[in-house]
C-alpha cells in the first residue's frame, strides 16, 4: 500500500516522532488508525450517533432522564476503560 500526505500531514508525523513517543512514520499513522477506529466505534450510545447540536441535546436529555448518575471513581473509570478495551 502506497500513500501520498501533504506537507500539512508530514509535519504532524514529524511532531509525534519528535516527541520520542513514536520511532517511524508508520507507527504514526497505525496509530492514527487505531484511534479513529476507537472515536467511530464510542461515536455514543450503541445504535446512535449525533452529527450536530440536536442530536447532541437529544442524547444528552436522554441521558439527564434515565435517573441519577453513578458516581465516577478511579475504579470505577478502570473498570469502564478495560470493558472498553475488551470489545475493542
Amino acid at each position: 500500500m502506497s500513500h501520498t500526505l501533504s506537507p500539512y500531514y508530514k509535519w504532524i508525523i514529524r511532531q509525534q516522532i519528535a516527541t520520542g513517543r513514536f520511532a517511524t512514520e508508520g507507527e504514526v499513522i497505525r496509530h492514527s488508525l487505531r484511534l479513529a477506529d476507537s472515536v467511530q466505534r464510542a461515536a455514543g450510545p450503541a445504535g446512535k450517533t449525533f452529527t450536530g447540536r440536536a442530536d447532541l441535546e437529544e442524547l444528552l436529555l436522554e441521558g439527564l432522564a434515565s435517573g441519577p448518575g453513578n458516581k465516577m471513581t478511579a475504579a470505577r473509570k478502570k473498570r469502564i476503560y478495560r470493558e472498553a478495551l475488551k470489545s475493542a
